[in-house]
């Protein structure tokens, strides 16, 4: 979503904040700007597209700033639209993420004042101007903070101050101090280049930061207090988020599934014994009767692969929940209910609301997530921590396996502690997962099959993804992975739907990619893909190696290793990456930053 970078120390920050924000683009935006207090002023500069075609700015030798990058929420995408906003007397000056929800109510305090944008945002300004009137810019901020309501972060300054503020309830926002630098940002990556600790900010509170004192608090809006933070060290190094010789981010995080499904494995896996014990204690494990999984988008789909996962190997029912609706149905949640949260960036709005849902029953919850001091794991009991490193595309490949890959040792270490497997059988699971990250090196391998198939379809405006049980997850991932970089409609569906309408779509010029591993559903699968044949259909199939039967029926076929059916996910998702990937490459699609889309929807 849309992006904040913000600086006060000891040089010009113009390039600072310009790189800053250029660290941020992979989350998605449509416009940006930045406001530079000089010795005299604060210079403004917005633009809509994208800040990569900035080489620099010219230097007005500012040492604090603030910077944006948009995703529009309130108003169209324009330049007046574009943030930073500021007040009519152009004092005060906000950048801001998220939604305000009381604007209405907010305007009362001004009556009469112009607006001049369509945005939400200009209300803060405005509002901290109007209380400077009585108190100074720090007690205005307080007092504005306090009336906001909705989820937001902003950061503000002040044209006659050397201070630097910024807000936050529900959007994240974390801060950082290195000698006589002080950051503020919407995203830790993009301090990586500054320091290796971070304040994270909680909702409720504030950082005061005073350039010529050096001087930093921390202060409760709600409670009205100060509060204590120590600066926390994080695990992220400035190669994870650089690109190298790959053409983009996706095609780079793709080939990085082995190692980060390795490093997750030599994680929590020592001597065929999974540590799992510290964020869920044995005796919770033993009493639990139901798991409500909630998740969005990617994570919803790794949610589904483990309801398979856990009610076959835990013999425990499972509900996966679109986050975004689960707090809206007035869920039934017990007391014997755990909660499991997943999300990549941890600050996934919808998922972090259903989490503030489920605080209200008393129910354990665990967060399944990719970034620690994120606000997932704050909220959650107990986190388990994918190790995907940083992933900057907008379309989630690495986050995925990761996640796949901890939620099948959850339901071994849950079927373990509950007596569902014998310990043979715990073995035999743990070694076929520990072989995964090799197989997935030989579908890697299929770069140039992967890319003739490509060259056939790429032009086509439909598609329809099928698979059975485990695997129907797999083909709605897809689905989605085509949608969202190469602006293909498709659709994912359980192959034995097919017959129950998405068969009326079926013609010479809508390809139908199957998934057809030699599961107990092979031989029905085979019976869709004639069915589709039969009606001049395409047929991709995904199949299992050596299964010459598949070859018949199939226009491509793409191979892969046999496991066992359990974690065929892991390797039938891999070409469907991929080939989403050369198809938007085909297309000259924006494939790190596709248009509409966010990396991390902070807002509902």
């Amino acid at each position: 979503m849309c992006g904040i970078f913000a600086y006060a120390g000891k040089k010009d920050c113009t390039d600072v904040i310009i790189k800053g924000l250029k660290s941020l683009e992979y989350r998605g935006y449509d416009s940006w700007g930045v406001a530079l207090k000089t010795g005299t002023g604060i210079t403004l500069e917005k633009n809509v597209g994208k800040v990569s075609q900035v080489e620099s700015l010219e230097s007005v030798n500012a040492r604090v700033g603030i910077g944006h990058t948009r995703w529009a929420t309130h108003g169209n995408v324009s330049v007046l639209n574009s943030h930073p906003h500021t007040d009519s007397s152009k004092r005060v000056y906000v950048v801001h993420n998220g939604i305000i929800e009381n604007i209405a109510e907010l305007k009362k305090y001004i009556p009469g004042d112009l607006f001049y944008s369509e945005t939400d945002t200009e209300i803060i300004p405005k509002l901290i101007a109007h209380f400077m009137a009585e108190m100074d810019f720090p007690e205005a901020v307080k007092t504005v903070a306090a009336l906001l309501k909705g989820n937001f972060a902003f950061v503000s300054i002040d044209r006659d101050s050397d201070y630097l503020i910024a807000a936050r309830n529900g959007s994240p926002i974390v801060a950082a101090k290195s000698g006589g630098e002080f950051f503020i940002s919407s995203d830790l990556q993009s301090l990586i280049a500054y320091t290796k600790k971070a304040f994270f900010i909680n909702d409720g509170e504030m950082v005061i930061y005073q350039l010529d004192k050096q001087s930093l608090v921390f202060y409760d809006f709600i409670e009205k207090r100060e509060v204590h933070k120590t600066a926390q060290s994080y695990d992220l190094q400035s190669g994870d988020i650089e690109k190298g010789n790959y053409k983009h981010f996706m095609l780079k995080e793709i080939f990085e599934q082995p190692v980060r499904l390795e490093n997750t494995y030599l994680n929590y896996v020592d001597d065929f014994d999974i540590a799992f014990s510290e964020m869920l204690k044995p005796t919770i494990v033993q009493k639990i009767n139901r798991i409500v999984i909630i998740a969005c988008g990617t994570s919803w789909h790794a949610g589904l692969v483990s309801e398979y996962w856990l009610e076959s190997l835990v013999n425990i029912p499972v509900e996966v929940e679109y986050a975004s609706e689960f707090r809206y149905r007035n869920p039934v949640l017990t007391e014997n209910t755990l909660i499991i949260a997943i999300s990549q960036s941890g600050e996934t709005a919808d998922t972090i609301a259903g989490i503030k849902e489920s605080r209200k029953f008393g129910i354990p919850i665990l967060s399944i997530c990719n970034v620690s001091g994120s606000t997932i794991t704050r909220l959650s009991d107990a986190t388990v921590f994918t190790k995907a490193g940083p992933e900057i595309g907008v379309a989630s490949t690495k986050a995925f396996t990761t996640q796949l890959e901890v939620l099948f040792l959850l339901a071994l270490y849950l079927a373990q502690q509950r007596g569902k497997l014998r310990h043979k059988d715990i073995i035999n699971y743990l070694k076929n997962l520990k072989d995964i990250p090799e197989k997935i090196e030989r579908v890697l391998s299929k770069t140039d099959q992967i890319s003739t198939i490509m060259e056939s379809h790429y032009a086509v405006t439909n598609a329809l993804f099928l698979g059975r049980g485990v695997n129907y997850p797999i083909a709605l991932e897809g689905a989605l992975k085509l949608k969202e970089i190469s602006y293909i409609h498709a659709e994912g569906y359980p192959a034995a739907e097919m017959k129950h309408g998405p068969i009326a779509l079926i013609d010479r010029n809508m390809p139908t990619f199957f998934i057809c591993i030699r599961d107990q559903s092979y031989e029905k699968v085979l019976s869709n893909i004639q069915e589709v044949k039969a009606r001049d259909g395409i047929v991709i199939a995904v199949a299992n190696d050596n299964d010459e039967r598949i070859t018949t029926l199939a226009d491509h076929v793409i191979f892969i290793p046999e496991t066992i059916v359990e974690l065929s996910p892991f390797l039938t998702v891999i070409p469907l990456q991929m080939l989403a990937y050369y198809i938007a490459d085909k297309r000259g699609c924006d494939i790190d930053k596709p248009r509409n889309l966010a990396k991390s929807v902070t807002v509902e």
